[in-house]
């Protein structure tokens, strides 16, 4: 048998292999140690939630926030819900300044399920998520007339044994609580009687699965005596509101731009804190809104609530401490609803403001604390690697290049050139989203053909625009004559001299006749 060779090394070889090695041991130990720190709570004198709007999950959603000029930004950066170090700080932040619980907006019809990243892939496999609660909001915006007994059996489905049960539930008087926010719906669909049996059988389901019942809070739309009468005939226990940006305006929703102060919308919340608490005989939970922009979603077609400061919400919050029932629950709205700039996370613009406010009025024996962040402490940020589109030429050599129709049929690329059929004297072509600045861009180019039809020469085209700051309009377009012979032909368009070129852009519209039935073909479409 043959006896393995002894290796040797010289006493410089093992000195420096040595040195690797504990190099190797003092990385690896300086990257274990680079966790995120665990929270500290603040114990807070009354249950305070907020609610979590759940629609971060895909690094696009947050384009329109990072183009903003007027949005708050996010503080953790654009973070990848799902990612469990982003539920981490959260978590952490939330509980550091008194927050117990986020209420999730849950989205499902018919037993589908969407928007379920954050919390699925999130929060529920966070380190810290033994030391907080959540809750569902079941945001029920599907057509009245679904709202039925077989709805809400495919909404236990989906959240009874996979929500309900989970040890870090929210549960009042041990009951785990289930918000609606357009409860009612139920009951004017239904009737309160079957309605009732509908509620009645979601209870027993929960009992089924080892629960003592079921705490349901309705939400948003259950105003006049006679609702709330009829919600507590089925079962409610409390009644609260998402939000309620528009009270006291001419404003029922979006559609026009309009300016009110934040100031004006404590004084409304207050009011109708007053009013819901004797309606439902103070079984309410009121609601601070921390402010209202919806610009980066609406843009110029929605109510502004202007002014809004860490020290005016400090005072709302301080206000609806007297409107809370026996349950001591206050709502805040939102922690993240960056698109209705409804913001409680901290934010690039205000740091920790918002949250210390909250520490500050419900965490009385909360002595002096200190912030961290990822930034501040050297760690990893949970982020996507965001850069915004911004695409200037389209040749449509293989596909359409994001490019949809409306209006058009057999819409598709052939060798070089998108081709379409106008279906109506309104074709449309929609560009994917694509951020410029317009003062870089002097016109459009467009090389096209469109083919004869009834011995028409000519039909008209029209380029449009839509900015971070306005929409599709007709203000924001230029017309030009297209040639209807089947030849080839450059037509350019002079934006630099047109008033509403100004900003960035984040689309363009291209309606390339105004007649149907007329065969287009567009070989290029270039900014310059």
């Amino acid at each position: 048998m043959l006896m393995p060779r002894s290796v040797l090394i010289s006493p410089s070889v093992a000195a420096f292999l040595i040195i690797v090695l504990l190099f190797c041991v003092d990385i690896h130990a300086a990257r274990s140690a680079k966790h995120i720190p665990a929270p500290e709570p603040a114990k807070a004198d009354m249950l305070v939630g907020a609610y979590y709007f759940p629609g971060w999950c895909d690094v696009a959603r947050w384009y329109c926030i990072a183009a903003s000029n007027t949005a708050q930004h996010p503080l953790l950066g654009y973070y990848r819900e799902g990612d469990p170090d982003a539920a981490d700080w959260h978590i952490k932040w939330a509980l550091e300044h008194g927050i117990s619980f986020f209420a999730f907006d849950f989205y499902t019809a018919n037993g589908s399920q969407m928007l379920e990243a954050a919390l699925d892939e999130g929060f529920l496999k966070a380190k810290f998520i033994d030391r907080f609660k959540f809750c569902l909001n079941w945001c029920n915006h599907a057509e009245e007339s679904t709202m039925t007994a077989e709805q809400l059996e495919r909404f236990g489905d989906l959240v009874i044994r996979k929500y309900l049960t989970h040890p870090s539930y929210l549960k009042i008087d041990g009951k785990p609580v289930v918000i609606f926010l357009i409860g009612h719906a139920f009951i004017r669909n239904l009737g309160v009687d079957e309605a009732k049996k509908a509620f009645a059988r979601f209870e027993e389901r929960c009992k089924e699965a080892g629960l003592p019942g079921v705490y349901l809070v309705f939400c948003h739309d259950a105003m006049g005596p006679n609702e709330i009468g009829d919600a507590k005939k089925i079962g409610v226990n409390a009644f609260a509101r998402y939000n309620y940006p528009y009270a006291g305006t001419e404003f029922a929703g979006p559609g026009k731009y309009g300016e009110a102060t934040y100031e004006h919308l404590i004084r409304q919340g207050e009011e109708l804190a007053r009013q819901w608490r004797k309606l439902t005989g103070g079984a309410y939970w009121p609601t601070v809104m921390t402010g209202w922009d919806r610009r980066p979603w609406t843009k110029d077609q929605d109510l502004v609530r202007i002014g809004s400061n860490p020290e005016l919400f400090a005072r709302s919050l301080r206000e609806m401490r007297q409107y809370v029932n026996k349950d001591r629950v206050v709502m805040i709205e939102a922690w993240n609803e960056w698109g209705e700039g409804s913001v409680l996370e901290p934010s690039v613009e205000y740091g920790f403001a918002y949250l210390d406010k909250v520490r500050e009025v419900f965490c009385p024996n909360a002595g002096p604390h200190k912030d961290a962040d990822p930034k501040s402490l050297g760690l990893r940020q949970p982020v996507y690697d965001l850069k915004l589109p911004s695409a200037d030429k389209w040749t449509f050599d293989f596909d359409a290049q994001g490019w949809h129709g409306v209006g058009v049929k057999e819409m598709k690329a052939a060798w070089g050139a998108l081709v379409m059929t106008s279906e109506n004297k309104d074709p449309q072509i929609t560009s994917p989203i694509t951020y410029l600045d317009c003062a870089k861009y002097s016109k459009a180019h467009i090389r096209m053909r469109a083919m004869p039809i009834d011995g028409t020469p000519s039909a008209t085209g029209q380029l449009f625009w839509s900015t971070i700051d306005f929409g599709i309009c007709e203000d924001a377009s230029v017309k030009f004559a297209v040639q209807l012979d089947g030849l080839w032909h450059d037509y350019d368009l002079d934006l630099a001299a047109h008033p509403k070129w100004r900003g960035r852009t984040d689309r363009f519209r291209f309606d390339p006749v105004d007649q149907e039935g007329i065969v287009v073909e567009i070989d290029e479409i270039a900014l310059h």
